[in-house]
């Protein structure tokens, strides 16, 4: 019972340390940062095509004026569907997005918890928690940023650390087998269990949140299992871990396939226009081969300089104490994890690391060295939360010896308070524009698809989208935009939604425009084929059908409509978003993983449940 009560202690904990660290948006709106104008944009967007009947909405049918973008074909799509609770509790577009941040952070808070608990007492796991939801970084992504995806991966993060741990000790378990087949996954550790099927899931999560993220976690995380496993199952621990994330890539594939293979159907080398977005270009320290140490003088990175120095503090101080102490076992294993796993994340952020960058070229899509602070963001509490336990429970008849742990633990308490006086500083050093939040919601739902604001004046609003005398129009990013668009935005003259290529519309009425389709009816009154075009940008999704014929892939106009040949006569033209080959196979590999994994799960619980039946019956008997 005392631990129940607990344990409901540290969900008002938890729920208040929520509030407390998003309660400047509370007071003040959703903040003003580098990502304000497209959150705004695709949560709107999102939350209109998803309540609209399109449960994944991979093209945004606003963006771009109207003429769409395939955002959300390669941007994970996590932020955005965690904003949805909120909206079907009826809350606004601003207020939504509040939400899913004070969730995100909820969620790495409990799993902080819930994760330090397994290995710490109460209050240390207490502490844990806390320090993380506070931790500059986080908060730095929420209020300055406004990186909605990185911000959820970041909060998954100790969820897969907690599975992977589950999963190991796992393996060390003796599981009841029925069946060959069963026997053999046993055998190898790939029973089809919870804490298999949680790996999975955490780490599919992770896919669908940041994929920089997920990059930079993987290249530190393989290593966990066979660092913290026992000599004589490591290897299967590994296999088992490995198998979990797998999964979890599996259960994704209808994310990750496509932005494996379409990437060459859109202009992601615009996110490397500049020597800007490269890694080895944005680092927080350099000079320190030369041991000649400069802080970077870039006006972002430069804010990060404190928390990053917070971090290396608790980091190297770790790895003195752990070089000095000479004890073994499962908590001193995961907490030289974590230092070694923060210890990489910060030295890839200077020069001692920096040089990876150009060695391994798949790092450089991370953009930013700092994204390797999110590691550091989960491993710097746990690390602290370990050496808080150990001067707490210290225990030396030598009065010097008790006197320098009382010092460390004075240090520590202090780095605590430090670390979330910083979180509070970044949350209150964010510009808030309430009315501009405000005034951009109140246009959003005035919209109404498919029309489009045309009439003059215009003036540019929140950086790329326009307002127009008779509503808002939204700009998306050039990245996820088709090879080819010639199209100027704001366009260069009023569009309708269907033309011949001549800009003649007779003859053309618009049966159905709908999200993903659209159906014309089409009276071409000449001898040969007439080419008519649509108000929507071409992506290999697109297909088009006449009358009842065959499903093909529709042309592009020059300026990079969609474009199709009506042969002579009247027929119905119907173009539909049906995806590419990848988005159909990753779906199917989607479907079929999570369909074997849940029946494999249900056997197992079955079975278990069985033999702990058994077992009780036996016991009652004797």
């Amino acid at each position: 019972m005392g631990n129940r009560l607990k344990n409901w202690q540290f969900g008002i904990l938890l729920v208040a340390l929520a509030a407390f660290a998003i309660a400047p948006m509370l007071e003040r709106n959703y903040p003003i940062n580098h990502s304000t104008h497209f959150n705004l944009s695709w949560a709107f967007q999102y939350q209109r095509q998803f309540f609209s009947g399109q449960l994944y909405p991979r093209w945004l049918e606003f963006s771009n004026f109207g003429f769409g973008n395939a955002t959300f074909v390669f941007y994970p799509p996590l932020s955005m569907v965690a904003t949805l609770p909120f909206r079907m509790l009826g809350l606004g577009l601003p207020a939504s997005l509040i939400g899913s941040m004070a969730l995100a952070i909820a969620v790495l808070g409990w799993g902080l918890y819930r994760y330090a608990r397994s290995i710490y007492p109460v209050w240390v796991s207490a502490v844990v928690s806390a320090v993380g939801m506070m931790s500059p970084y986080f908060l730095v992504d929420i209020y300055q940023r406004g990186s909605l995806g990185e911000v959820w991966a970041i909060a998954v993060l100790p969820w897969i650390l907690f599975a992977s741990q589950q999963s190991i000790d796992r393996v060390s378990i003796e599981l009841p087998t029925t069946s060959s087949w069963r026997q053999r996954l046993a055998r190898w550790g790939l029973e089809p269990d919870r804490d298999l099927l949680a790996l999975g899931i955490a780490y599919g999560a992770l896919v669908l949140s940041h994929l920089p993220t997920l990059l930079v976690f993987t290249s530190v995380w393989w290593l966990l299992p066979g660092w913290v496993g026992k000599p004589e199952s490591r290897w299967k621990a590994c296999l088992r871990c490995y198998a979990g994330a797998a999964l979890g890539l599996m259960g994704t594939a209808f994310f990750l396939l496509p932005v494996l293979f379409d990437g060459g159907a859109v202009q992601l080398d615009r996110l490397y226009v500049s020597e800007d977005y490269f890694p080895q270009n944005r680092l927080i320290l350099s000079g320190l081969w030369q041991l000649k140490p400069d802080i970077t003088n870039h006006w972002f990175d430069r804010t990060l300089w404190k928390p990053w120095l917070v971090m290396a503090w608790v980091t190297l101080g770790s790895i003195v104490g752990y070089s000095l102490e000479k004890t073994d076992g499962r908590r001193r294993n995961l907490a030289t994890y974590w230092t070694f796993a923060s210890l990489v994340a910060l030295l890839m952020t200077t020069d001692l690391l920096g040089w990876l960058y150009s060695w391994i070229p798949p790092l450089q899509r991370i953009q930013f060295s700092w994204r390797w602070l999110g590691i550091a963001t989960v491993c710097v509490p746990l690390t602290l939360g370990d050496w808080l336990l150990r001067t707490a429970t210290a225990d030396s008849p030598q009065t010097w010896r008790r006197g320098v742990m009382g010092a460390v633990s004075g240090l520590l308490w202090l780095t605590v308070v430090w670390h979330g006086f910083q979180g509070m500083l970044v949350a209150e050093g964010t510009t808030y524009q309430p009315e501009t939040i405000e005034q951009f919601a109140r246009l959003a739902r005035a919209k109404r698809f498919p029309e489009e604001p045309h009439l003059p004046p215009a003036q540019p609003f929140l950086h790329w989208h326009w307002i127009y005398t008779d509503g808002l129009a939204f700009v998306d990013v050039w990245e996820y935009r088709a090879i080819g668009l010639e199209l100027p935005l704001p366009p260069d003259r009023i569009y309708p939604l269907v033309e011949w290529r001549d800009r003649g519309r007779d003859g053309l009425d618009v049966e159905r425009w709908d999200f993903g389709i659209r159906q014309i009816i089409a009276e071409n009154p000449t001898s040969g084929d007439r080419l008519l075009r649509l108000r929507t940008f071409d992506y290999p999704s697109w297909f088009v059908r006449l009358d009842r014929g065959a499903w093909r892939r529709v042309d592009r106009s020059i300026d990079g409509r969609i474009q199709v040949s009506v042969p002579p006569g009247s027929h119905q033209v119907t173009v539909s978003y049906r995806g590419t080959p990848a988005e159909r196979l990753g779906l199917a590999i989607s479907l079929v993983t999570w369909i074997a994994v849940g029946s494999g799960s249900v056997s197992f619980a079955k079975r278990m449940a069985r033999s702990i039946a058994l077992r009780n019956s036996r016991s009652r008997e004797s």
